[in-house]
């Protein structure tokens, strides 16, 4: 391919993974809205650019139109078209939204498919470059956000970076909101920065600048995540140390980061500085007052493997009362609230299972998630025939490192649920397009699909921005003029519907009318004063004994918060009592007495 042709896929390829990683405003109700729109438009861009270029003219080889690896996605929307055909209900519109993110995710696994087919290794190396120094600006850019964070200087750099609120036990999160996806960030970067190294592409010492940066990045994130990619990183260098020997040198200046003996070194230093970097930054955040996340007293202590564990045991909940279809997607938190008391763990309410295989089995069951592990192993003996053991030294190096890349996608996706998110969802599906080498179909097909897939992307990409800028204009409006503004008109809806009811004033007379658009908003995600204002409606209209099975729950959800929430219903019964003789007449005294109770006991009288 000439250098003009394979120019533009490589900076389109660094500009659509790196810079979604970067966005820094973060908005109600949905935090990652900006970031993910960004990894969408790119990913739209990415899969034209890609699609445009494998089918120039000149170029050999057929292209095998659908790669098997894309059956996937598909095999999802298609369980989710059956859950729908068997009743289950919408009702937070998250299905919808799924299943648009997940053809998005087929497309850019047939696009990077496509692309891969049309190159030589030499060719596929310089694609592969491409993913590396995305992933290192992102890790490196990421870093820096961090240590403006230690020193709270975010209000100085015009809106480039995150603020970070939490005044203490401070996880440091970079611009993506969550301290462990950043880590991930910096987890691919370490890989990356071995490979550019091992390729000539980074001499010794901006190799270790880079890996003290990104090692500082990791600390000040407390991520036990990134602590593990560390250590991946690490093996990945002992593996590259020995691929190594066999690999075909450039013909530019000789670069020592390039021979076996120094790629060990690399693995060494990147777990010594950890080790060294670890009590380090911890004793100047108690020097300076940087009031950091302790990271390595959590390993030693368990930290979140209850509240884990616990959740791996809704889940698993869901899947034995649910086995063949699941409970639908966006219905985890309001599933889970349900089986609270017979469950029995104290979990966080939540969106998702914090693990891939069980969440898939909570939400899909049996029937999807079989399809997803059988086209996932198939694709796994593909990669491994074709890729690792028919093939010469040079691309089997470049698939042992896209296949680090997907580990860590894969270990992060144990234990939270980061594919969830568009910026790691493109990439990751991209690298699974890339490495197929089975399909079926020629390349007649490619044209009209791009351009459906750039018409309908333009589409929604359109509304999915109007509408969310209405719903975050009513999330911060002043009290009593939500009313008065625009409603989402295709998506987000269930947020604008939330807002409205948590907005109403409850009376005995509008409670039964109130009552289903409370249970609504509890399906976007149960919270404590949301249940508390929904058992009150139940009370009210005559169903006092689920109004205290609901406020019993709370003791199970480990933010229950059910002081302050028994406080405030304690308080609506007083109101009502003394309002007058109607109001009087329509209490709940059975409730109201035992809430009394209960928020006696608390106050000590």
């Amino acid at each position: 391919m000439p250098p003009s042709r394979a120019s533009l896929p490589a900076a389109a390829i660094v500009v659509a993974f790196a810079f979604p990683l970067l966005v820094s405003r973060h908005t109600l109700p949905l935090a990652t809205f900006y970031g993910e729109w960004a990894a969408g438009v790119l990913g739209l861009v990415l899969i034209l650019v890609l699609s445009v270029s494998a089918t120039k003219s000149g170029l050999p080889q057929r292209i095998r139109f659908f790669p098997w690896i894309a059956a996937m996605p598909l095999w999802l929307i298609a369980t989710t078209l059956l859950q729908a055909a068997s009743g289950m209900a919408d009702i937070t519109g998250t299905r919808a939204m799924t299943q648009v993110m997940l053809a998005l995710a087929a497309a850019m696994i047939m696009a990077a498919s496509w692309m891969s087919q049309r190159q030589t290794v030499d060719q596929r190396a310089a694609i592969v470059d491409a993913l590396a120094v995305a992933f290192l600006v992102a890790g490196l850019l990421g870093t820096l956000a961090q240590w403006i964070q230690v020193f709270r200087l975010e209000r100085e750099m015009f809106g480039l970076v995150s603020e970070y609120f939490h005044p203490a036990n401070r996880r440091l999160w970079g611009n993506l909101n969550q301290p462990n996806h950043q880590a991930t960030v910096q987890g691919l970067a370490l890989v990356a920065s071995v490979w550019l190294a091992a390729r000539g592409g980074l001499r010794f010492p901006a190799w270790l600048i880079a890996v003290l940066l990104l090692e500082t990045g990791i600390v000040l994130s407390g991520s036990r995540t990134g602590v593990v990619h560390v250590g991946i990183a690490a093996i990945y260098a002992l593996i590259a140390a020995a691929m190594a020997r066999h690999r075909t040198q450039g013909t530019g200046p000789a670069n020592v980061m390039q021979r076996p003996a120094a790629l060990v070194v690399t693995a060494i230093v990147m777990v010594g500085l950890l080790v060294i970097l670890q009590p380090l930054i911890r004793a100047a955040g108690q020097t300076f007052g940087w009031q950091l996340f302790d990271t390595i007293a959590l390993i030693k202590g368990g930290g979140q493997l209850s509240g884990r564990n616990a959740l791996w045991a809704h889940a698993l909940a869901m899947f034995h009362a649910h086995p063949w279809l699941g409970i639908g997607y966006g219905e985890f938190g309001w599933v889970e609230f349900q089986q609270l008391a017979e469950v029995g763990a104290r979990p966080e309410m939540a969106l998702h299972a914090h693990n891939a295989v069980l969440d898939m089995l909570a939400k899909t069951g049996l029937i999807g998630t079989a399809g997803v592990v059988a086209v996932l192993l198939a694709w796994v003996w593909r990669v491994v025939r074709d890729r690792l053991l028919r093939t010469g030294a040079d691309e089997r190096a470049q698939t042992v490192m896209l296949l680090v890349w997907l580990a860590m996608f894969g270990m992060h996706s144990m234990l939270e649920y980061p594919l969830h998110y568009l910026y790691f969802l493109l990439p990751c599906c991209f690298l699974l397009g890339w490495l197929e080498t089975g399909g079926t179909g020629d390349a007649r097909w490619v044209k009209p699909l791009a351009i459906v897939v750039g018409a309908v992307g333009l589409v929604v990409l359109a509304t999915t921005w109007r509408d969310y800028r209405r719903v975050e204009a009513r999330e911060y409006a002043a009290e009593g003029s939500r009313d008065t503004m625009p409603r989402p008109a295709f998506w987000f809806d269930a947020y604008a519907r939330a807002q409205t009811a948590e907005d109403a004033i409850i009376t005995a007379d509008n409670a039964r009318a109130l009552l289903p658009a409370h249970i609504a908003s509890l399906h976007l995600l149960p919270m404590p004063a949301t249940i508390a204002r929904t058992a009150w409606l139940f009370a009210l209209t005559g169903e006092q004994d689920r109004a205290r099975l609901w406020m019993d729950r709370l003791r199970y959800y480990y933010q229950g918060d059910e002081r302050a929430q028994f406080a405030s219903l304690a308080s609506a019964c007083d109101e009502m009592a003394e309002a007058g003789t109607r109001e009087a007449a329509e209490q709940p005294r059975e409730f109201c007495a035992w809430v009394r109770a209960k928020s006696r006991r608390w106050s000590g009288g």
